[in-house]
């Protein structure tokens, strides 16, 4: 289900794009961090020069959310990174200010983005797929991987199903007849040529659309 969809996905995530530093992830840990710099209250300390400098040549920049949380400290502290954005229309690049996505916080988001539910919680949108749904993303976010999108799609169980269904839109599992499997069409009088098989293959391939 979901949770276990959950699970896996933060698993691979945290294993991924963890605190090894090798990555151009921000972890929960390290975006606290980077508030605390911005906010003056981060130690210098040696290994923090480099740290120090990464974060300036970003460019991150705190912002209030604008989102209430319920309870104390609403309106918490929101890391934004500036990202270069063409609109298309003139080369003008423009930097515009993205949220900084923690890859804890990866799975609601691209969940958030992928199923997009309305305010009575009825779903707008269902599933975009992997260009859609990275592109609402990245309108939002930044540091937030398009492989992790793919990652996330082929773990989605909802577009798993929608991905193995049959050419003509059925289930297999309601018809409860097998596939029909892709001998019954080669004709085995036919010498099988390469010419044959790519034939074959084309064939199977418009069957599929």
């Amino acid at each position: 289900g979901e949770r276990d969809m959950y699970r896996q996905f933060q698993d691979w995530c945290l294993r991924t794009y963890g605190d090894s530093g090798k990555t151009k992830t921000v972890t929960r840990k390290k975006y606290d961090r980077i508030v605390q710099l911005l906010n003056g209250s981060e130690s210098s300390s040696t290994d923090n020069a480099k740290f120090k400098f990464w974060v300036k040549s970003k460019g991150f920049q705190l912002g209030n959310s604008d989102e209430v949380s319920g309870g104390a400290g609403g309106g918490k502290q929101v890391l934004y990174v500036p990202v270069k954005t063409t609109d298309g229309v003139g080369v003008d690049e423009k930097l515009s200010l993205r949220r900084v996505a923690v890859v804890e916080d990866f799975f609601d988001i691209i969940y958030s983005m992928h199923v997009e539910t309305g305010p009575n919680g009825e779903q707008i949108r269902k599933h975009a797929g992997q260009k859609r749904t990275y592109k609402a993303i990245s309108e939002t976010y930044a540091f937030l991987p398009r492989e992790a999108v793919t990652r996330f799609l082929m773990s989605c169980s909802e577009c798993q199903k929608r991905m193995h269904l049959n050419p003509d839109g059925a289930d297999h599992k309601d018809n409860g007849k097998p596939p029909t499997l892709v001998t019954s069409m080669i004709d085995y009088n036919m010498p099988i040529t390469m010419a044959y098989m790519k034939h074959m293959k084309l064939q199977l391939l418009n069957s599929q659309q």
